[in-house]
């Protein structure tokens, strides 16, 4: 399921966020010509930072992602404070039947993400958790997507638009499109954690856990 979901979201968010990237060059490099020519001239330089892009893409782990999206180096993923922190915030989930669906010892990260995990996988196949994860992957590559483009902006924009302030300032565009799309993924991230919890909580045939 999850290896299906994320097909192609790569090379799918990958044209519209390098399009936006010339548009943006075009409209801060010179403006002696016109802005559809100037657009193509900046495509062979976001062409080249998509094949950089797409090889990262590839080759980086999911922490690292991760990381980008959420600025952690330990218990990244927002599944380590299921129990403590984001199901206490979700007004569907009813403490007490939360409790008696708990382990007694749940005392690290580790262990709620790995129950969390559990129940992702038990209730995977709902419309709403498909679609919440859907969500969170695609804005999370996005996220990647734009950091690495603000990374790789100074270099390219220097040989796009000719001058230093022209480069720093499709950096900036790029680290603003980094934030907000980084945002979104940690919403679209904890709204998947909530719905995961919350669809376990309110299945009729869910089960007091064991000790």
């Amino acid at each position: 399921m999850a290896e299906t979901l994320k097909t192609g979201l790569g090379v799918r968010y990958l044209l519209p966020i390098l399009s936006l990237y010339a548009v943006a060059a075009a409209l801060i490099g010179p403006t002696d010509a016109d802005l559809v020519r100037n657009v193509v001239q900046h495509v062979s330089a976001a062409g080249v930072a998509g094949l950089i892009i797409l090889v990262f893409q590839d080759l980086a782990p999911p922490s690292v992602k991760g990381a980008l999206v959420f600025w952690r180096i330990r218990e990244i993923l927002p599944g380590h404070r299921a129990f403590t922190l984001h199901a206490l915030k979700d007004p569907r989930v009813d403490a007490d039947r939360l409790t008696s669906l708990l382990p007694p010892a749940m005392d690290t990260g580790a262990q709620q993400n790995a129950l969390w995990y559990r129940w992702f996988k038990e209730v995977e196949s709902e419309p709403s958790i498909t679609d919440a994860h859907r969500r969170y992957l695609a804005l999370r590559d996005c996220t990647v997507l734009l950091a690495l483009l603000t990374l790789l902006s100074p270099v390219l924009g220097l040989v796009d638009v000719q001058t230093w302030p022209g480069a720093f300032k499709l950096t900036g565009v790029c680290a603003v499109g980094y934030l907000l799309v980084m945002f979104a993924a940690r919403n679209a991230a904890h709204r998947f954690v909530r719905n995961v919890v919350a669809c376990k909580v309110s299945a009729p045939g869910a089960g007091v856990a064991k000790a």
